[in-house]
């Protein structure tokens, strides 16, 4: 019996420590978290995996909670010289560890300036969660992999609870994003067992030497997060593109490279189907297309998931799928996936 490794058993107890949130922090439908009663905007620095679940969380702040909402590289955070700090500003700050260098180096740079500040770690024994006037700490254990898996759908999820939180304190009608949040962790326990074609997909791509992964919305930020798991853990060259900006030029890329990942779900808009016809009627890519809805759509390969009426549980299954799919084409490639090379995480 093949021995599994750290990453596989990190990727599927996401759906128990997924349901531990939920149980912990939602309550007869409101979520009790402790979230400042007034919020302006909001401000998240991050980096690596973090940035992307910060990127994710950007639309759901905006959406849910209708808080502008801007997101940052810490390094860059730090680099600006020029940089005024709003003390009427929200910050959230990212890390699995609570010990990233350069999110805590921002975070006390906030702190410093008046900022009212949240952590979101994995460790509340962290300088990052002691720091912060606000924390949640989303307790998925220790993370034995170098690429997140578990922690960073915890902190998505985290996120978005803070998002229904703000909404709730500004008394917008949220109950729609809860509705259905009971059933989030049995929906993604449902995956392993009704992913079709992952395996297939996976064996394709552990053959070519690099590829893009094209979405749009919060698709694109899922795609950033695939390519960054995908060359973390077998070291092909991926990269993401939003996919109405890839046909503005990037798409040239495929006059050299044959294969294409798209994420593509729900009700998929005309703009959408339209740069998908017309990137495969211009250049006829073997596309790998992740989807719970086919129609109208044309690939070499679909990695089919089921539809859930919840766009938390839709958005956590689609991550669940872009880690199970790196994964396993890193071990068609025989990688180190629990220690890749040259990896490691980067705290103090």
């Amino acid at each position: 019996m093949k021995k599994q490794t750290e990453m596989e058993k990190e990727i599927l107890e996401q759906s128990q420590k997924l349901g531990d949130l939920v149980s912990k922090y939602v309550q007869n439908y409101v979520v009790t978290l402790d979230m400042p009663l007034i919020v302006r905007d909001i401000k998240i620095v991050a980096s690596g995996s973090s940035y992307n679940c910060a990127q994710i969380s950007k639309k759901f702040f905006e959406k849910i909670a209708d808080v502008p909402t801007s997101v940052e590289f810490s390094g860059e955070f730090l680099c600006d010289l020029s940089k005024q700090i709003d003390a009427n500003s929200l910050y959230f700050f990212i890390s699995q560890s609570g010990e990233t260098f350069d999110t805590l180096n921002a975070a006390n740079l906030a702190k410093e300036k008046g900022a009212k500040t949240v952590a979101i770690v994995n460790n509340d024994n962290s300088t990052l969660y002691n720091l912060c006037d606000y924390k949640m700490n989303i307790n998925t254990g220790v993370e034995n992999s170098i690429a997140a898996t578990k922690s960073f759908s915890a902190s998505i999820l985290a996120l978005y609870l803070c998002a229904v939180k703000i909404g709730q304190n500004k008394l917008k009608d949220v109950a729609s994003y809860l509705k259905n949040i009971n059933e989030l962790a049995q929906n993604i326990a449902s995956l392993p067992e009704n992913i079709k074609n992952i395996d297939k997909a996976a064996d394709f791509l552990s053959k070519r030497k690099n590829f893009p992964v094209v979405g749009q919305g919060i698709n694109y930020e899922i795609a950033r997060e695939a390519a960054l798991k995908i060359r973390e853990t077998s070291y092909i060259d991926v990269n993401a593109y939003s996919m109405g900006e890839f046909v503005h030029g990037h798409v040239a890329v495929l006059n050299k490279i044959d294969t294409l990942i798209e994420i593509l779900s729900g009700d998929i808009s005309e703009f959408e189907l339209k740069n998908f016809n017309r990137i495969k009627d211009n250049y006829k890519p073997k596309s790998v297309v992740i989807t719970d809805n086919k129609e109208n759509l044309d690939a070499k390969i679909f990695v089919e998931f089921p539809r859930f009426e919840d766009e938390i549980s839709t958005t956590l299954a689609k991550v669940f799928i872009i880690q199970l799919l790196a994964l396993k084409i890193a071990l068609k490639l025989k990688r180190n996936v629990d220690s890749p090379q040259g990896l490691s995480k980067i705290v103090q």
